[in-house]
């Protein structure tokens, strides 16, 4: 009996963020479909989380284990997710680099997929990361934007078009959904939720412009009639965002759900009536979900995103006005109906897209 084929994957995994999570999530679930006899090894920040919450193998994600593992596997997977990209930090594109660096210099085939590009700030990383793009066997990237990013890079070689990897996540059960909504205190509320999924930005000095989207938002759902519930996607980040966000929908009774995983706040959800969010990963649940979603940008990643879905953002940070997010909210909420079809249609092909990544991944294994 031959031994099954070894995946190394490397991404922000292991470190509670529910959308880096999903993309994980969403990856097992492929190679459950196409080929559920692969040995997945995740580098993680936190392995026996990861464990717990994937049934994958899981290790440090340290450089050391990195170039251990990659010499024990088959093929090496850089995604997916916003790794490539130095708005937080110039020490994230560095790392994924050298991880694809180290990867090839053992002659593995690395598969870089399901990722978005950009920010790029600095000439130095955007040197690097033509170079070292230029030498992996697949790219595919989930949105056009990233496409055009590395063109305008020079990066000359193939590069798909695929969908984020969390698109292949399952939608959750009722079972499930009755759980989660007596976890986050919200199974007894009779008004429809809105869920609100917000973020700090990069760089920010304070949080005033978070509070004023959050301020906009309290605001449409007290003329709507719609229950505020605050999810915090990340939560080191944005529990403390969440409490401050309620405060500014002060006086319409926002609710604060507790931290939960990527499954739990899927489900959660699937049990609102509409979605308003900075997180890219809090829409695509709710388009998982056929949950309209009203996309506050701040990233290009958001624009990419919402574009895939036929939709536009209601607001963009750069610009925001709060008069027009509250009539986009109100406008949303009366079309509803229609954003629902309209999402249920564009499913399949998302989902085949997503399922894409996994395909290119699988491609790669050397003939045995």
């Amino acid at each position: 009996m031959s031994a099954p084929p070894r995946f190394l994957v490397s991404g922000y995994y292991g470190f509670g963020n529910a959308g880096d999570e999903a993309i994980l999530g969403g990856l097992v679930e492929g190679f459950r479909e196409l080929c559920p006899q692969a040995e997945l090894t995740v580098l993680s920040g936190n392995p026996a989380e990861t464990i717990a919450e994937h049934g994958v193998i899981a290790v440090p994600r340290g450089l050391a284990f990195a170039r251990r593992h990659i010499a024990l596997s088959d093929v090496v997977i850089s995604g997916g997710g916003g790794l490539l990209q130095d708005a937080t930090s110039w020490r994230s594109p560095l790392y994924y680099l050298a991880i694809i660096h180290f990867a090839k210099w053992a002659r593995r085939p690395v598969a870089c997929i399901g990722q978005s590009i950009g920010p790029l700030k600095r000439p130095w990383v955007r040197s690097l990361l033509r170079r070292e793009l230029a030498r992996v066997d697949v790219v595919a990237v989930r949105d056009e934007v990233s496409r055009d990013t590395l063109v305008r890079l020079g990066l000359s070689r193939s590069i798909e078009i695929s969908a984020d990897l969390a698109f292949l996540l399952p939608r959750p059960t009722e079972a499930e959904i009755a759980a989660v909504r007596e976890k986050a205190g919200v199974s007894d509320v009779r008004e429809p939720v809105a869920a609100v999924a917000l973020r700090r930005l990069p760089g920010a000095a304070d949080d005033g412009g978070v509070r004023q989207v959050a301020a906009a938002v309290g605001r449409a759902c007290g003329e709507l009639g719609l229950r505020p519930l605050l999810i915090p996607m990340q939560p080191t980040q944005d529990v403390d965002l969440a409490r401050s966000a309620a405060a500014a929908m002060a006086p319409n009774g926002a609710i604060t759900a507790p931290a939960m995983r990527a499954r739990e706040i899927l489900a959660l959800v699937a049990s609102c009536r509409l979605m308003i969010a900075m997180r890219l990963h809090a829409l695509i649940f709710a388009a998982l979900c056929g949950i309209p979603p009203i996309a506050i940008s701040y990233d290009p990643k958001v624009d990419g995103v919402m574009q895939q879905l036929g939709l536009r953002p209601a607001a963009t940070l750069g610009q925001f006005s709060p008069d027009q997010l509250v009539r986009a909210i109100a406008e949303t909420w009366s079309g509803r109906g229609n954003v629902s079809e309209m999402l249920a249609a564009r499913a399949p092909r998302l989902r085949s897209l997503a399922l894409r990544n996994v395909e290119l991944a699988l491609s790669l294994l050397p003939k045995r």
